[in-house]
């Protein structure tokens, strides 16, 4: 390192006074790094939320078709059931 010294000093006085930027750039970046895994974090966590949201609201759907399903089925009992109660009538009136 001596032999380095001799030869350019000049070179040696341009990276001593480059010491600061190479420190304040190391800092930049470390902040930035830290920002970048918390973003990271962040979306890891929306995206969980994003899945969580969709199987409930997938859940909640089928629920509601099954549901409208089973209201159709008894929409159509209930017709049926007064269907048949206008057919007797029909017939009780035709008899007399």
């Amino acid at each position: 390192m001596l032999l380095f010294i001799q030869v350019s000093p000049d070179l040696v006085n341009w990276l001593v006074q480059q010491a600061p930027i190479v420190v304040i750039m190391g800092v930049i970046i470390y902040w930035l790094a830290k920002k970048l895994n918390k973003c990271e974090s962040d979306k890891d966590e929306l995206a969980k939320d994003v899945i969580k949201l969709t199987t409930l609201w997938e859940e909640k759907s089928d629920k509601i078709e099954a549901k409208n399903e089973k209201s159709e089925e008894k929409y159509a009992k209930v017709t049926e059931q007064i269907l048949e109660l206008l057919r007797n009538i029909k017939e009780i009136v035709s008899q007399k």
